[in-house]
C-alpha cells in the first residue's frame, strides 16, 4: 500500500514539474502556406458489445475528413474543414494569425497558427 502511495505521489510531480503556464500573448497576422492536403473519406466500424452470453455489433460512423495542413517557418497545423480543403490547392498562400505564448521570463512556450474568428 505504501509503495503504491509513494509510486503516485513520484509520478505526479514528475507529470506536474513540466507545466507551464503561459503569462504573454501575441497575436501577429501573417501569410503562410498551404503545405498539404488530403482527402479520408467516411467510413463505419463495427464495436461488439458483450452482454453475458449475447455479442452484439454495433455500427460506429466515422465521418469524412478534409486535412488541410498549413505551415509558416517552423510552425505547421492541419486543420480538418471543408470549406477550407475545397477553396485552396497546394502552394496557396493564406492570411493567417500566429498566435505566440510566452511564460513569466518572456521564453516562448507555444506557437500555434489559428484562423481570425
Amino acid at each position: 500500500m505504501k509503495r503504491s502511495i509513494l509510486l503516485v505521489v513520484i509520478i505526479m510531480c514528475v507529470a506536474l514539474t513540466g507545466c507551464q503556464t503561459i503569462e504573454k500573448e501575441e497575436k501577429i497576422d501573417v501569410n503562410a502556406t498551404v503545405t498539404d492536403m488530403q482527402y479520408r473519406s467516411s467510413y463505419v466500424t463495427m464495436m461488439p458489445i458483450y452482454n453475458g452470453q449475447t455479442t452484439t455489433l454495433i455500427p460506429q460512423m466515422h465521418p469524412a475528413r478534409y486535412l488541410v495542413t498549413i505551415s509558416y517557418e517552423d510552425v505547421s497545423e492541419t486543420f480538418n474543414d471543408r470549406n477550407l480543403y475545397e477553396n485552396v490547392k497546394e502552394g496557396d498562400t493564406i492570411q493567417i494569425i500566429l498566435y505566440k505564448g510566452y511564460d513569466k521570463d518572456d521564453n516562448l512556450i507555444k506557437q500555434t497558427l489559428q484562423f481570425p474568428e
